[in-house]
Protein backbone atom coordinates (compact mmCIF):
# COMPACT_ATOMS: atom_id res chain seq x y z
CA UNK A 1 0.00 0.00 0.00
CA UNK A 2 1.38 3.41 -1.00
CA UNK A 3 1.33 6.49 1.21
CA UNK A 4 -1.50 8.06 -0.80
CA UNK A 5 -3.72 4.97 -0.73
CA UNK A 6 -3.34 4.71 3.04
CA UNK A 7 -4.70 8.25 3.40
CA UNK A 8 -8.36 9.11 3.01
CA UNK A 9 -11.11 11.52 3.91
CA UNK A 10 -14.79 11.05 4.64
CA UNK A 11 -18.09 12.73 5.39
CA UNK A 12 -21.53 11.75 6.71
CA UNK A 13 -24.91 12.56 5.17
CA UNK A 14 -28.48 11.44 4.93
CA UNK A 15 -29.71 11.15 1.32
CA UNK A 16 -31.20 14.66 1.21
CA UNK A 17 -27.64 16.05 1.55
CA UNK A 18 -26.07 14.02 -1.27
CA UNK A 19 -25.42 17.10 -3.42
CA UNK A 20 -23.10 18.37 -0.69
CA UNK A 21 -21.40 14.97 -0.42
CA UNK A 22 -20.66 14.93 -4.14
CA UNK A 23 -19.25 18.45 -3.94
CA UNK A 24 -16.89 17.86 -1.02
CA UNK A 25 -15.76 14.48 -2.39
CA UNK A 26 -14.93 15.92 -5.81
CA UNK A 27 -13.06 18.90 -4.35
CA UNK A 28 -11.03 16.77 -1.93
CA UNK A 29 -10.03 14.20 -4.55
CA UNK A 30 -9.01 16.97 -6.97
CA UNK A 31 -6.52 18.23 -4.38
CA UNK A 32 -5.37 14.76 -3.24
CA UNK A 33 -4.88 12.42 -6.22
CA UNK A 34 -4.62 8.79 -5.12
CA UNK A 35 -6.54 9.28 -1.88
CA UNK A 36 -9.97 7.76 -1.31
CA UNK A 37 -13.13 9.51 -0.15
CA UNK A 38 -15.86 7.71 1.80
CA UNK A 39 -19.44 8.82 2.47
CA UNK A 40 -21.48 7.30 5.28
CA UNK A 41 -25.18 7.18 4.36
CA UNK A 42 -27.32 7.58 7.47
CA UNK A 43 -30.69 6.14 6.47
CA UNK A 44 -32.69 2.94 6.74
CA UNK A 45 -30.82 1.57 3.74
CA UNK A 46 -30.25 -2.11 2.96
CA UNK A 47 -27.16 -1.71 0.74
CA UNK A 48 -25.23 0.81 -1.35
CA UNK A 49 -25.59 -0.78 -4.81
CA UNK A 50 -27.41 2.27 -6.16
CA UNK A 51 -24.41 4.47 -5.33
CA UNK A 52 -21.84 2.63 -7.46
CA UNK A 53 -21.49 5.48 -9.97
CA UNK A 54 -20.96 8.19 -7.34
CA UNK A 55 -17.53 9.90 -7.06
CA UNK A 56 -16.96 8.39 -3.62
CA UNK A 57 -17.15 5.04 -1.85
CA UNK A 58 -20.55 4.77 -0.18
CA UNK A 59 -20.96 3.04 3.18
CA UNK A 60 -24.35 2.25 4.76
CA UNK A 61 -24.77 3.04 8.43
CA UNK A 62 -25.74 -0.58 9.12
CA UNK A 63 -22.24 -1.68 8.02
CA UNK A 64 -20.07 0.17 10.54
CA UNK A 65 -20.63 -2.01 13.59
CA UNK A 66 -22.99 0.00 15.76
CA UNK A 67 -24.04 -2.25 18.66
CA UNK A 68 -27.75 -1.43 18.25
CA UNK A 69 -28.63 0.78 15.28
CA UNK A 70 -32.43 0.83 15.85
CA UNK A 71 -31.93 1.95 19.45
CA UNK A 72 -29.56 4.76 18.46
CA UNK A 73 -31.88 5.82 15.62
CA UNK A 74 -34.77 6.03 18.09
CA UNK A 75 -32.81 7.94 20.75
CA UNK A 76 -31.51 10.59 18.37
CA UNK A 77 -33.03 12.80 15.68
CA UNK A 78 -31.48 13.10 12.22
CA UNK A 79 -28.92 15.77 13.18
CA UNK A 80 -27.88 13.93 16.33
CA UNK A 81 -27.57 10.54 14.65
CA UNK A 82 -25.52 11.93 11.75
CA UNK A 83 -23.04 13.48 14.17
CA UNK A 84 -22.95 10.78 16.83
CA UNK A 85 -21.92 7.93 14.51
CA UNK A 86 -18.80 9.87 13.52
CA UNK A 87 -16.24 8.15 15.80
CA UNK A 88 -17.71 4.72 14.99
CA UNK A 89 -17.37 5.48 11.28
CA UNK A 90 -13.78 6.65 11.66
CA UNK A 91 -12.87 3.50 13.58
CA UNK A 92 -14.54 1.35 10.91
CA UNK A 93 -12.66 3.00 8.03
CA UNK A 94 -9.28 2.78 9.75
CA UNK A 95 -9.73 -0.93 10.47
CA UNK A 96 -11.48 -1.90 7.22
CA UNK A 97 -9.05 -0.16 4.86
CA UNK A 98 -5.84 -0.16 6.95
CA UNK A 99 -5.64 3.62 6.80
CA UNK A 100 -2.73 5.45 8.40
CA UNK A 101 -4.25 8.95 8.11
CA UNK A 102 -7.95 9.82 8.04
CA UNK A 103 -9.66 13.22 7.75
CA UNK A 104 -13.31 13.89 8.49
CA UNK A 105 -14.91 16.89 6.73
CA UNK A 106 -18.50 18.05 7.02
CA UNK A 107 -20.43 17.78 3.75
CA UNK A 108 -20.79 21.57 3.43
CA UNK A 109 -17.01 22.04 3.14
CA UNK A 110 -15.02 22.66 -0.04
CA UNK A 111 -11.28 22.02 -0.50
CA UNK A 112 -9.31 24.68 -2.38
CA UNK A 113 -5.77 23.42 -1.76
CA UNK A 114 -4.09 20.29 -0.41
CA UNK A 115 -4.58 19.81 3.33
CA UNK A 116 -0.81 19.97 3.85
CA UNK A 117 -0.98 21.68 7.28
CA UNK A 118 -3.25 18.87 8.49
CA UNK A 119 -1.10 16.01 7.25
CA UNK A 120 2.05 17.74 8.50
CA UNK A 121 0.48 17.96 11.97
CA UNK A 122 -0.37 14.25 11.85
CA UNK A 123 3.32 13.41 11.50
CA UNK A 124 3.80 14.23 15.17
CA UNK A 125 0.28 14.15 16.63
CA UNK A 126 -2.47 11.56 16.95
CA UNK A 127 -5.40 13.91 16.29
CA UNK A 128 -5.92 17.41 14.89
CA UNK A 129 -8.66 19.87 15.88
CA UNK A 130 -9.43 23.43 14.77
CA UNK A 131 -10.76 26.04 17.21
CA UNK A 132 -13.77 28.06 16.15
CA UNK A 133 -11.86 31.30 16.78
CA UNK A 134 -8.27 32.28 17.49
CA UNK A 135 -8.87 35.93 18.42
CA UNK A 136 -11.48 37.40 20.78
CA UNK A 137 -14.88 38.58 19.53
CA UNK A 138 -17.26 40.49 21.78
CA UNK A 139 -19.37 42.74 19.57
CA UNK A 140 -22.89 41.65 20.51
CA UNK A 141 -23.27 39.73 17.25
CA UNK A 142 -23.83 36.01 16.70
CA UNK A 143 -21.87 33.84 17.22
CA UNK A 144 -19.99 35.38 20.09
CA UNK A 145 -17.75 33.87 22.72
CA UNK A 146 -20.75 32.89 24.84
CA UNK A 147 -22.23 30.96 21.90
CA UNK A 148 -18.98 29.03 21.60
CA UNK A 149 -19.05 28.23 25.32
CA UNK A 150 -22.48 26.77 24.61
CA UNK A 151 -21.65 24.84 21.42
CA UNK A 152 -18.00 23.91 21.90
CA UNK A 153 -14.49 25.28 21.58
CA UNK A 154 -13.55 23.19 18.52
CA UNK A 155 -15.57 22.80 15.35
CA UNK A 156 -16.12 19.11 14.71
CA UNK A 157 -16.98 19.68 11.09
CA UNK A 158 -13.32 18.72 10.89
CA UNK A 159 -11.13 16.24 12.70
CA UNK A 160 -8.10 14.29 11.52
CA UNK A 161 -6.50 11.24 13.10
CA UNK A 162 -3.60 8.93 12.46
CA UNK A 163 -3.70 5.22 13.15
CA UNK A 164 -2.02 4.86 16.55
CA UNK A 165 -3.04 3.16 19.80
CA UNK A 166 -3.56 6.60 21.40
CA UNK A 167 -5.85 7.90 18.65
CA UNK A 168 -7.88 4.69 18.78
CA UNK A 169 -8.18 5.18 22.53
CA UNK A 170 -9.48 8.70 21.86
CA UNK A 171 -12.00 7.37 19.32
CA UNK A 172 -13.17 4.68 21.75
CA UNK A 173 -13.75 7.32 24.45
CA UNK A 174 -15.52 9.69 22.04
CA UNK A 175 -17.66 6.90 20.58
CA UNK A 176 -18.98 5.86 24.00
CA UNK A 177 -19.88 9.46 24.87
CA UNK A 178 -21.61 10.02 21.53
CA UNK A 179 -23.67 6.84 21.63
CA UNK A 180 -24.65 7.28 25.27
CA UNK A 181 -24.99 11.06 25.64
CA UNK A 182 -24.85 12.66 22.21
CA UNK A 183 -27.87 14.89 22.69
CA UNK A 184 -28.38 18.40 21.37
CA UNK A 185 -29.35 19.50 24.86
CA UNK A 186 -27.89 22.81 25.90
CA UNK A 187 -29.57 22.83 29.31
CA UNK A 188 -27.41 19.90 30.41
CA UNK A 189 -24.21 21.15 28.74
CA UNK A 190 -24.41 18.71 25.83
CA UNK A 191 -24.12 19.39 22.10
CA UNK A 192 -23.96 16.18 20.06
CA UNK A 193 -20.43 14.96 19.26
CA UNK A 194 -18.86 18.42 19.36
CA UNK A 195 -19.01 19.49 23.00
CA UNK A 196 -17.20 16.36 24.22
CA UNK A 197 -14.10 17.43 22.30
CA UNK A 198 -13.60 20.33 24.73
CA UNK A 199 -12.07 17.66 26.98
CA UNK A 200 -9.86 15.93 24.41
CA UNK A 201 -6.70 18.10 24.62
CA UNK A 202 -6.63 17.60 28.38
CA UNK A 203 -7.35 13.86 28.30
CA UNK A 204 -5.04 12.90 25.42
CA UNK A 205 -1.50 14.20 25.07
CA UNK A 206 -0.97 14.23 21.31
CA UNK A 207 -3.92 16.38 20.20
CA UNK A 208 -2.84 19.21 17.92
CA UNK A 209 -4.85 22.45 18.00
CA UNK A 210 -4.33 23.71 14.47
CA UNK A 211 -4.59 27.52 14.22
CA UNK A 212 -3.87 27.73 10.47
CA UNK A 213 -6.29 30.40 9.13
CA UNK A 214 -6.85 28.51 5.88
CA UNK A 215 -8.19 25.43 7.67
CA UNK A 216 -11.88 25.56 8.55
CA UNK A 217 -12.52 29.16 7.61
CA UNK A 218 -16.22 29.78 8.22
CA UNK A 219 -18.82 32.30 9.34
CA UNK A 220 -17.73 31.98 12.99
CA UNK A 221 -14.20 33.28 12.36
CA UNK A 222 -14.83 35.90 9.67
CA UNK A 223 -14.06 38.67 12.17
CA UNK A 224 -10.42 37.58 12.03
CA UNK A 225 -10.06 36.28 8.46
CA UNK A 226 -10.67 37.56 4.95
CA UNK A 227 -10.04 36.32 1.44
CA UNK A 228 -6.92 38.01 0.12
CA UNK A 229 -6.60 36.45 -3.34
CA UNK A 230 -9.12 35.12 -5.84
CA UNK A 231 -9.67 31.78 -7.58
CA UNK A 232 -8.14 29.40 -8.28
CA UNK A 233 -5.40 29.95 -5.67
CA UNK A 234 -7.38 31.54 -2.88
CA UNK A 235 -5.43 32.97 0.04
CA UNK A 236 -6.60 33.93 3.52
CA UNK A 237 -5.49 37.03 5.37
CA UNK A 238 -5.43 36.12 9.06
CA UNK A 239 -4.00 37.47 12.32
CA UNK A 240 -0.45 36.51 11.31
CA UNK A 241 -0.44 37.30 7.59
CA UNK A 242 -1.52 35.42 4.48
CA UNK A 243 -1.88 31.66 4.06
CA UNK A 244 -3.38 29.38 1.40
CA UNK A 245 -7.09 28.65 1.79
CA UNK A 246 -7.17 24.89 2.32
CA UNK A 247 -10.87 24.45 3.05
CA UNK A 248 -13.87 26.69 3.67
CA UNK A 249 -16.85 25.54 5.75
CA UNK A 250 -20.08 26.87 4.20
CA UNK A 251 -22.21 26.13 7.24
CA UNK A 252 -25.74 27.52 7.13
CA UNK A 253 -25.77 28.55 3.48
CA UNK A 254 -28.86 28.53 1.25
CA UNK A 255 -27.67 27.41 -2.21
CA UNK A 256 -30.75 28.79 -3.96
CA UNK A 257 -30.35 32.25 -2.41
CA UNK A 258 -27.30 34.14 -3.72
CA UNK A 259 -27.54 36.76 -0.96
CA UNK A 260 -27.28 34.49 2.12
CA UNK A 261 -23.91 34.09 3.82
CA UNK A 262 -25.19 31.85 6.63
CA UNK A 263 -28.45 31.39 8.50
CA UNK A 264 -26.47 31.18 11.74
CA UNK A 265 -24.84 34.61 11.89
CA UNK A 266 -25.81 38.28 11.93
CA UNK A 267 -22.25 39.59 12.04
CA UNK A 268 -21.75 39.93 8.29
CA UNK A 269 -23.71 39.69 5.08
CA UNK A 270 -22.36 38.85 1.65
CA UNK A 271 -23.14 42.42 0.63
CA UNK A 272 -20.74 43.59 3.34
CA UNK A 273 -18.08 40.96 2.65
CA UNK A 274 -17.29 41.46 -1.01
CA UNK A 275 -14.12 39.38 -0.55
CA UNK A 276 -16.41 36.34 -0.21
CA UNK A 277 -18.79 37.07 -3.09
CA UNK A 278 -17.15 34.95 -5.79
CA UNK A 279 -16.22 32.16 -3.38
CA UNK A 280 -19.85 31.74 -2.29
CA UNK A 281 -21.31 32.15 -5.77
CA UNK A 282 -19.08 29.43 -7.20
CA UNK A 283 -19.73 27.04 -4.32
CA UNK A 284 -23.50 27.47 -4.45
CA UNK A 285 -23.44 26.88 -8.20
CA UNK A 286 -21.53 23.63 -7.74
CA UNK A 287 -23.93 22.35 -5.06
CA UNK A 288 -26.90 23.13 -7.32
CA UNK A 289 -25.17 21.44 -10.26
CA UNK A 290 -24.66 18.33 -8.13
CA UNK A 291 -28.28 18.19 -6.98
CA UNK A 292 -31.32 16.61 -8.59
CA UNK A 293 -30.35 12.94 -8.40
CA UNK A 294 -33.11 10.44 -7.66
CA UNK A 295 -30.90 9.14 -4.84
CA UNK A 296 -31.64 12.31 -2.89
CA UNK A 297 -35.27 11.19 -2.61
CA UNK A 298 -34.35 8.04 -0.66
CA UNK A 299 -36.21 8.43 2.66
CA UNK A 300 -34.32 8.81 5.91
CA UNK A 301 -36.51 6.09 7.39
CA UNK A 302 -35.84 6.72 11.08
CA UNK A 303 -38.22 9.65 11.53
CA UNK A 304 -41.49 7.69 11.61
CA UNK A 305 -42.98 4.43 12.77
CA UNK A 306 -43.82 2.01 9.92
CA UNK A 307 -47.39 3.36 9.67
CA UNK A 308 -46.08 6.89 9.07
CA UNK A 309 -46.63 8.25 12.57
CA UNK A 310 -44.02 10.95 13.23
CA UNK A 311 -41.58 10.24 16.05
CA UNK A 312 -41.38 13.29 18.30
CA UNK A 313 -38.35 14.43 20.23
CA UNK A 314 -40.28 13.74 23.46
CA UNK A 315 -40.74 10.13 22.30
CA UNK A 316 -37.02 9.84 21.54
CA UNK A 317 -35.88 11.32 24.84
CA UNK A 318 -38.15 9.18 26.97
CA UNK A 319 -37.11 6.06 25.06
CA UNK A 320 -33.50 6.95 25.89
CA UNK A 321 -34.41 7.27 29.55
CA UNK A 322 -36.25 3.93 29.66
CA UNK A 323 -34.31 1.98 27.05
CA UNK A 324 -33.42 -0.71 29.59
CA UNK A 325 -37.10 -1.71 29.75
CA UNK A 326 -37.35 -2.39 25.98
CA UNK A 327 -35.01 -4.94 24.41
CA UNK A 328 -36.63 -5.30 20.97
CA UNK A 329 -36.61 -3.00 17.95
CA UNK A 330 -38.25 0.23 19.19
CA UNK A 331 -39.71 1.04 15.78
CA UNK A 332 -41.82 -2.11 15.61
CA UNK A 333 -41.75 -3.58 19.12
CA UNK A 334 -43.03 -2.82 22.59
CA UNK A 335 -41.78 0.77 22.69
CA UNK A 336 -43.89 1.66 19.65
CA UNK A 337 -47.05 0.48 21.42
CA UNK A 338 -46.04 2.10 24.71
CA UNK A 339 -45.32 5.48 23.09
CA UNK A 340 -48.76 5.54 21.50
CA UNK A 341 -50.49 4.54 24.73
CA UNK A 342 -48.70 7.29 26.67
CA UNK A 343 -49.53 9.97 24.08
CA UNK A 344 -45.89 10.61 23.13
CA UNK A 345 -46.72 10.69 19.40
CA UNK A 346 -49.64 12.15 17.50
CA UNK A 347 -50.22 12.16 13.76
CA UNK A 348 -48.03 12.08 10.68
CA UNK A 349 -47.15 15.77 10.36
CA UNK A 350 -43.56 16.67 11.20
CA UNK A 351 -43.36 18.88 14.33
CA UNK A 352 -42.66 22.55 13.75
CA UNK A 353 -39.14 23.59 14.66
CA UNK A 354 -38.90 26.59 16.95
CA UNK A 355 -36.63 28.21 19.51
CA UNK A 356 -37.42 30.76 22.20
CA UNK A 357 -36.48 33.49 19.71
CA UNK A 358 -39.50 32.49 17.60
CA UNK A 359 -41.97 33.40 20.37
CA UNK A 360 -43.30 36.95 20.45
CA UNK A 361 -43.90 38.55 23.81
CA UNK A 362 -47.10 40.00 22.31
CA UNK A 363 -48.51 36.58 21.40
CA UNK A 364 -51.70 36.03 23.41
CA UNK A 365 -50.58 32.56 24.48
CA UNK A 366 -47.22 33.88 25.66
CA UNK A 367 -48.95 36.68 27.53
CA UNK A 368 -51.09 34.08 29.32
CA UNK A 369 -47.95 32.24 30.45
CA UNK A 370 -46.47 35.49 31.72
CA UNK A 371 -49.68 36.20 33.64
CA UNK A 372 -49.48 32.78 35.30
CA UNK A 373 -45.85 33.39 36.25
CA UNK A 374 -46.62 36.80 37.71
CA UNK A 375 -49.41 35.21 39.74
CA UNK A 376 -47.07 32.47 40.95
CA UNK A 377 -44.52 35.08 42.04
CA UNK A 378 -47.16 36.98 43.99
CA UNK A 379 -48.43 33.82 45.71
CA UNK A 380 -45.11 32.08 46.37
CA UNK A 381 -42.85 35.02 47.05
CA UNK A 382 -39.37 35.46 45.51
CA UNK A 383 -37.61 32.60 47.32
CA UNK A 384 -40.10 29.82 46.55
CA UNK A 385 -40.66 31.27 43.08
CA UNK A 386 -36.93 30.82 42.41
CA UNK A 387 -37.22 27.20 43.53
CA UNK A 388 -40.12 26.76 41.11
CA UNK A 389 -37.97 28.14 38.27
CA UNK A 390 -35.17 25.74 39.18
CA UNK A 391 -37.58 22.82 38.99
CA UNK A 392 -39.04 24.01 35.69
CA UNK A 393 -35.52 24.28 34.26
CA UNK A 394 -34.91 20.68 35.36
CA UNK A 395 -38.17 19.32 33.98
CA UNK A 396 -37.72 21.25 30.71
CA UNK A 397 -35.07 18.66 29.81
CA UNK A 398 -37.30 16.13 28.07
CA UNK A 399 -35.48 13.11 29.48
CA UNK A 400 -36.34 14.32 32.98
CA UNK A 401 -40.05 14.13 32.22
CA UNK A 402 -39.84 10.39 32.70
CA UNK A 403 -41.32 10.98 36.17
CA UNK A 404 -44.67 11.12 34.39
CA UNK A 405 -44.24 7.64 32.91
CA UNK A 406 -42.98 5.48 35.73
CA UNK A 407 -46.30 3.65 35.82
CA UNK A 408 -46.93 1.01 33.24
CA UNK A 409 -43.31 0.36 32.33
CA UNK A 410 -42.37 -3.27 31.78
CA UNK A 411 -39.59 -4.62 34.02
CA UNK A 412 -36.00 -3.99 32.95
CA UNK A 413 -34.52 -6.64 30.68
Amino acid sequence: MTESTSRAACTIVSPNYLAYARTIATSYLAQHPGHRFFVLLVADLADTTAFAAEPYTAVAVNEIGLPDLPAEAMKYDILELNTNVKPTFLKYLIARYSLTRLVYLDPDIFCYAPLTPVFDALETHDAVLTPHITTPVFDGKTPGEQDLLFNGTYNLGFIAVRNTPESLRLLDWWERRCLDLGYSEGRTGLFVDQKWMNLAPGLFEQVKILRHPGCNMAYWNLHERSIAASAPAYAVRGPDGESPLCFFHFSGIVPSDPAVLSKHTDRFTLAQRTDLTQLFADYKAQVLANSGSSLEAIPYGFDTFPDGTTITRLCRRLYAKHQAHFSDNPFIGAWSAYARKQGLVAGKAAPQKATWKDFSSKDRRVEMVHTLLRTALRILGPNRYELLMRYLAHIAVLRNQSVFLNKGLPPQV
